[in-house]
C-alpha cells in the first residue's frame, strides 16, 4: 500500500445532499473528512474524494516549498504525528501529540524559524513538555546533546524518577546524572525523596541542561 493510500481522507460524517458553495446551482452529496496528510477536517464533495482527491488542499499549498531547507523538519515532524505507517508515529501521534493548527501550514513554520532561530545549522526541533505538541509555545530549537540528556523517561525505571534508583545490595537510593559523556554520582539517600531533590539541586546549582526529576514521565 503507497503513502497516499495511508493518508487518503478518512470520512467522519456523510452531510448528505447539499450545495457545495453559494454559487453552486446542483446539490451534491457531501462528507466531513480529516485530513490524512495535516489532520485538519474539511468538507469535500464526495465523489471528488472517490475520484482522487488526496488532501485538503495542504498537498497543494505545501509542494512549492518542497525545496526549501526547512521543508523536511515540518515534513517528518508531520509524518510523526499523522502517518500511522510512520515507524515513530507510536511515540507522537499514537500517543495524542499532534500539530497546531497554525503550523498545519509549512509557509506559517517557516516563517516562525526565521523569526526566531535563522541559524538552525546543527540544531535540532525540540519540544520543551514531551507531553506536549508541536506549537511555538512549545517548542524550541537545540542541539543533540540537550535534546539526548532531556529524553523521556523509559520503561525500565522503577524508581519512578530519572537518575534515581535503589542499591539493594546497601538499601539506599542512588542519585546520579549523566553529563558530557559521563555519570557524576550525587550520594546515597535513605528515602527516594531525598534523592530526587539532591538530584534537582545539583541539576539548579550548577546550571545544567537538564530537565529535572518531577518533569519527567514513563514511556
Amino acid at each position: 500500500m503507497s503513502f497516499e493510500e495511508d493518508n487518503k481522507p478518512i470520512l467522519l460524517e456523510d452531510l448528505g445532499m447539499m450545495y457545495a458553495t453559494e454559487k453552486s446551482k446542483r446539490k451534491h452529496r457531501v462528507g466531513l473528512y480529516r485530513c490524512g496528510y495535516c489532520g485538519k477536517e474539511f468538507s469535500a464533495k464526495m465523489h471528488h474524494i472517490k475520484g482522487g482527491q488526496q488532501s485538503c488542499g495542504c498537498i497543494r499549498s505545501s509542494h512549492r516549498l518542497t525545496k526549501h531547507p526547512l521543508y523536511e523538519t515540518w515534513n517528518q515532524m508531520r509524518q510523526r504525528c499523522y502517518n500511522q505507517k510512520h515507524k515513530y508515529y507510536l511515540y507522537y501521534g499514537g500517543r495524542g501529540i499532534s500539530i497546531c493548527e497554525e503550523w498545519l501550514d509549512v509557509k506559517n513554520f517557516i516563517k516562525w524559524v526565521e523569526a526566531t532561530h535563522p541559524n538552525i545549522e546543527g540544531y535540532t526541533l525540540d519540544r520543551i513538555d514531551n507531553e506536549g505538541n508541536y506549537e511555538p509555545e512549545n517548542c524550541r530549537w537545540v542541539d543533540n546533546f540537550i535534546q539526548a540528556v532531556n529524553k523521556r523517561m523509559t520503561k525500565n525505571n522503577t524508581s519512578g524518577f530519572v537518575g534515581v534508583s535503589l542499591e539493594k545490595n546497601k538499601l539506599k537510593w542512588k542519585a546520579s546524572i549523566r553529563f558530557k559523556h559521563k555519570i557524576i554520582y550525587i550520594g546515597r539517600f535513605k528515602t527516594i525523596q531525598e534523592a530526587v531533590e539532591a538530584r534537582d539541586n545539583y541539576i539548579i546549582e550548577n546550571n545544567l541542561p537538564h530537565k529535572l526529576s518531577k518533569d519527567y514521565k514513563k514511556e
